[in-house]
């Protein structure tokens, strides 16, 4: 083997180390190249995202990982990319320092701000109770007496003197969306406005009313929107809930022979208040809800029923009664009769 002459290995030398600086530059420069990219993933889409959007309601899981948090707020686009979020949070230290709860974030909110919301904590809610029966005027004025803002009028509004388009089998166009609002418990927030809490008991209502088979109600030519004018009288009328399906039956089977229904929560609603007695000047008011002078049903539903009322008026009781009268007993219960002479025993042993 040769050897290498000293000039040789000058220059050998002097290659070898070119090459390592070489290296070492593009290392170098590949390095300074992933941090300024991580930094731009996951800092830079606070400067560069779109403009802040409306108003969305998250909710933080007890237990929920960074990652998971991170899928919610892109998914709700809080943020424009999970992932950088998560960097940027991870780096900053907040990586288990977000509280579980119901959050109002702006989409595309700066960051700032979801950290600060995320780390303080569960938002203060308000439970709202709408009873089954109630009318809308009487979901409003609850939800006003409950709710810090929460305006009565918008939601009457809404629901009566302009309500929203709502389309059932039956209902005419521009119908008031009596019966329509499913009473349940609602929370405020993730419901904040009149329109939300619409909204959300029209949702409840179209989730309840799936689960009612309306096959007899449809050979018997009752649409899905009669079923439901008949679940209201059923819970304005009735206290004990195994009277539901008698009081169903009544009412078909008054529709069928063409009779006066004479429901006194009909006039009730006309009237606009309860009344422990209904007079005869009360009995004579001209309104289409008065079913003591208009035959067939009212024009739509006269309160909020719940889904027992709403499965009773589609699957009434196989009975032949025509009337019914409330007990004087304190219990709420009625007698049922077929016939008028039995009726009018009935109301004697009520004392009416």
């Amino acid at each position: 083997m040769r050897s290498l002459t000293p000039a040789r290995r000058r220059r050998r030398r002097a290659g070898v180390l070119a090459l390592v600086l070489i290296l070492l530059a593009v290392g170098a420069s590949a390095a300074f190249g992933g941090w300024a990219l991580w930094r731009q993933v996951t800092i830079g889409y606070v400067f560069h995202a779109p403009q802040r959007g409306p108003l969305v309601t998250i909710v933080v899981p007890e237990g929920a990982s960074l990652g998971q948090i991170a899928d919610i707020l892109a998914a709700h686009h809080v943020v424009p990319r999970a992932g950088a979020f998560q960097g940027r949070a991870e780096h900053d230290g907040y990586a288990s320092k977000f509280q579980p709860g119901t959050y109002s974030l702006h989409q595309y909110e700066a960051y700032s701000a979801i950290i600060a919301k995320l780390t303080s904590g569960r938002e203060p809610t308000t439970k709202v109770n709408f009873p089954e029966g109630f009318t809308a005027a009487e979901m409003a004025a609850r939800a006003a007496s409950q709710v810090a803002g929460f305006s009565a009028a918008d939601y009457r509004r809404l629901t009566v003197t302009h309500p929203i388009a709502v389309q059932l089998p039956g209902k005419k166009a521009g119908t008031r969306l009596e019966g329509l609002l499913f009473p349940a418990t609602y929370e405020f927030p993730p419901v904040k406005t009149p329109s939300d809490l619409v909204q959300a008991q029209l949702a409840s209502f179209q989730d309840a009313f799936a689960q009612v088979n309306l096959d007899r109600a449809k050979q018997q030519h009752l649409t899905p929107y009669d079923v439901v004018i008949i679940a209201s009288m059923i819970e304005r009328e009735v206290r004990v809930p195994a009277e539901r399906p008698l009081v169903a039956a009544v009412i078909w089977n008054r529709l069928r022979l063409h009779m006066l229904l004479q429901v006194d929560a009909t006039i009730e609603y006309a009237l606009g208040h309860h009344k422990a007695q209904l007079s005869l000047a009360d009995l004579a008011i001209d309104s289409p809800y008065n079913t003591y002078r208009v035959k067939g049903l009212p024009p739509t539903p006269i309160c909020n029923p719940g889904l027992a009322s709403l499965e009773a008026a589609a699957q009434p009781a196989h009975v032949g009664y025509l009337y019914y009268v409330v007990r004087n007993d304190g219990t709420g219960r009625h007698y049922f009769s077929k016939s008028y002479a039995q009726f009018l025993k009935d109301k004697a042993k009520a004392g009416l």
